[in-house]
């Protein structure tokens, strides 16, 4: 389908005309076909609209399946503002961070959840006008305006409880760029997600979806954390599968015997460079489906998509590689910051004028000197193009202190792992505590690997190795992605958290 309408909602409605019986979304326990989807999102929506108004908040505190997507959807479709979230009991400090900081006028969520959200919002101090259980509004239809493509779409918030500013524009441009690159229109194309769908996971697997017609399946993020085995099976029951996971889970989700992956068509690796390139070893999974790509919220979703493991491939929209104290665009082969520009970038922070301003208005040196300047998104993040393709090496903030140079702390994690194979794959981090290193790192039992972990930084990149530990299966913080978060781990480190000792 051309991308000619405005909003997410008049894709739905389109699908719904033209191919009304076919599977929508489901996740694990209820499905809706096109029709089904659009009727029940256009009656949330008028009944929204019974006491809001254009512009209103409505949070979405709903575990991630059915109900959730139709929620949003309906968020959309009744012009309000959207603040994709997740059901309490998950992690309710950063839910109730946000909560506090989008301040809602209406909250989402189910009728098994009700007394849950109220004891969250009662704990946070917000009060609401209105908390609506998705799954029991009535079936009433009634014609509502369409949303401006301009208008503000969806406050997304980040790991750490800031919200970017998506409109209804850059969602459908992030949802064409990802549809196109994936192929989901060819109608044999189906999106598995687990991931977070107040994150990455609402461009990936709820717009890009609606947008090119194709299903959807969600399975619910905690439990797949814990059980990747269901996330594997989802795969293989959905011939055509495109799905996403971050690589360090990858590199630890075990395969279980007999499960054959050859019919899944993409496995996305996202959200840290992709250190381990085979990944679900004994699966049937064609070298050629594993593709890395990169991404982040304040770009609406995916930048680029790969063809390989290593290069995500040539960027859908403006990407320059600068000098992050010069601001001058570097040239092919160069490392730097990965800059950003084009129709996908958020509109900002929410209510953060000054980070808005230093993150979403950067000017190129190049630019200002010829007379021609615009504004580029600072993602923060560490590259090169080659060949007009983009390699992610890890984010600017991870650059550890080796004399002269810097080196990511990325890099010396994959060489750790690599040097150190009985360490567990995906389960090292690496961070400065002054002008020296720590490393933490899990195995699946006992391991006395300090001197050899020490030596492999030490040869590699002439780092000084200020404490090394190792611990079981499940001892570093992680986020619902699967990643070890690095932040909780030095600051679990730093004081002396069991979790890391």
């Amino acid at each position: 389908m051309t991308q000619t309408l405005a909003s997410l909602p008049q894709f739905l409605a389109t699908w719904a005309r033209r191919d009304p019986d076919a599977r929508a979304v489901s996740d694990g326990t209820r499905s809706l076909t096109w029709d089904e989807l659009d009727r029940r999102v256009t009656s949330v929506a008028a009944w929204l609209r019974r006491f809001s108004f254009d512009g209103v908040r409505a949070a979405i505190l709903a575990d991630e399946g059915v109900d959730w997507v139709v929620g949003f959807l309906a968020t959309l479709r009744a012009g309000l503002v959207a603040v994709p979230a997740f059901a309490p009991g998950r992690d309710d400090a950063w839910l109730a961070a946000t909560i506090i900081d989008a301040a809602p006028e209406i909250v989402l969520t189910t009728g098994d959840k009700l007394l849950d959200v109220r004891a969250l919002l009662d704990a946070a101090g917000v009060q609401v006008w209105r908390i609506v259980a998705i799954d029991t509004v009535p079936g009433d239809l009634f014609d509502l305006d369409e949303p401006d493509p301009a208008d503000i779409a969806c406050l997304c918030y980040t790991s750490d409880s800031v919200g970017v500013v998506i409109t209804h524009a850059g969602l459908v441009d992030s949802a064409a760029h990802t549809a196109g690159a994936l192929r989901l229109g060819d109608r044999a194309a189906v999106v598995v997600n687990w991931l977070p769908l107040c994150q990455m996971g609402l461009p990936f697997a709820v717009a890009a979806p609606v947008f090119a017609g194709c299903p959807s399946v969600h399975l619910p993020a905690d439990r797949v954390r814990e059980r990747p085995e269901i996330w594997l099976r989802a795969l293989a029951a959905n011939p055509g599968a495109v799905t996403a996971a971050a690589n360090s889970f990858l590199a630890r989700c075990p395969v279980p015997d007999a499960l054959d992956l050859g019919g899944v068509r993409a496995v996305l690796d996202v959200g840290e460079p992709a250190r381990h390139r085979a990944v679900l070893p004994g699966s049937g999974l064609r070298p050629d489906a594993h593709r890395a790509a990169y991404g982040l919220l304040e770009a609406t979703g995916l930048v680029s998509i790969g063809d390989g493991p290593v290069s995500s491939g040539r960027p859908g929209r403006a990407v320059a590689i600068v000098d992050p104290v010069t601001r001058r665009s570097l040239p092919a082969g160069a490392v730097g910051e990965i800059w950003v520009t084009g129709p996908t970038v958020a509109r900002g922070y929410w209510r953060r004028p000054a980070a808005s301003a230093e993150t979403f208005c950067a000017l190129l040196r190049d630019e200002t000197d010829a007379g021609e300047p615009g504004w580029w998104l600072r993602t923060g993040d560490v590259g090169f193009l080659s060949g007009g393709e983009l390699t992610v090496l890890g984010r600017l903030e991870n650059r550890l202190p080796a004399g002269e140079a810097a080196v990511q702390a990325e890099a010396v994690e994959a060489t750790i792992e690599r040097v150190v194979p009985e360490l567990l794959p995906g389960s090292t981090v690496v961070f400065a505590v002054e002008d020296e290193v720590v490393v933490l790192a899990e195995a699946p039992g006992p391991l006395t690997c300090a001197a050899a972990v020490e030596q492999a930084v030490a040869d590699g990149y002439r780092l000084r190795v200020r404490d090394v530990h190792v611990g079981l299966p499940g001892s570093l913080p992680r986020t619902v992605a699967g990643k070890p978060a690095r932040a909780a781990c030095r600051e679990a480190y730093l004081a002396s958290a069991p979790a890391v000792s």
